[in-house]
This record gives structure tokens, C-alpha cells and sequence, in this order.
């Protein structure tokens, strides 16, 4: 396989072959976990190329798309073609990985949750605008 004349090394010549499979198994892993994600956003294509490209239709950031696809290569790289990426080139796509899950899932769920403490408040102070302080006196 020839390689750019630019391009990093895949892995140091210090690199345990073990290392180098993990790097390629992780990068398996990465593709599935977009897999996943495509599934149970409800993403529609008969393969994952067109699955990534329908999160478009979902709403789905670009930049999030952009990373998915980012995975499905390195995933396919490494099972279909045993590519070896070097660690940095690994690492990044898990951080790609890692900013979707939060884009997707840990964000909404805060502004969720801090919508929700909001309108305890406003219920609250509500009430207590409405119900006379015991202080208030009565007619009577």
C-alpha cells in the first residue's frame, strides 16, 4: 500500500502489533456506536453512508454528521482494508464521537432539565403572589 509522502505513520516501529489491532478494533467500534445512533435517531438508507446523510433531514448538526462519516471511514478502513491510524487520528475521532453524544444527547437533556427548574420557580413564585402571607389580616 503506498502511503503520501506527508501522510503521519500509522503507528511508530515501537508500536506492539497488539496496540496496532486495538487502534483498528477501536475504530470498528466507533463505526458502530454511529450505527447505533443512526438506528435510534431514526435515521432511514439501506447502508450507513445513506443513513449518516438522513440525520440531515432529522435536524442533526452538520458537524455531527461530518464526524459520523469521519467514523464510518476510519471503521471501514480498519475492517475491510486493516488500515492502521495512528493514535493521534484515532484519539480525534473519538472526540468527534464524543461531541455528538453530547450535541445529541447530554445537551438537550440539560436544557431539559434547567426548562424544567425554571417552571418550578415561576409556578412557585405564583403561588405564593396569589396566597396571602399569614401576616396579611383577614375581614372578618
Amino acid at each position: 500500500m503506498h502511503r503520501h509522502s506527508r501522510a503521519p505513520p500509522p503507528t511508530s516501529p515501537s508500536t506492539p502489533p497488539e496496540a496496532a489491532r486495538a487502534f483498528r478494533l477501536a475504530g470498528v467500534g466507533y463505526r458502530s456506536v454511529v450505527e447505533e445512533i443512526c438506528k435510534e435517531r431514526g435515521a432511514a438508507g439501506r447502508n450507513l453512508y445513506a443513513m449518516i446523510g438522513d440525520l440531515a433531514r432529522l435536524h442533526v448538526p452538520q458537524s455531527v454528521i461530518y464526524g459520523f462519516h469521519e467514523a464510518r471511514l476510519l471503521g471501514n478502513d480498519s475492517v475491510h482494508d486493516g488500515l492502521e491510524y495512528a493514535p493521534d487520528e484515532v484519539a480525534d475521532v473519538a472526540g468527534l464521537i464524543e461531541e455528538a453524544v453530547l450535541v445529541l444527547y447530554v445537551e438537550p437533556a440539560e436544557r431539559q432539565r434547567m426548562a424544567a427548574a425554571r417552571l418550578a420557580r415561576r409556578t412557585a413564585h405564583r403561588a405564593r403572589a396569589v396566597t396571602p402571607s399569614p401576616s396579611t389580616p383577614t375581614e372578618g
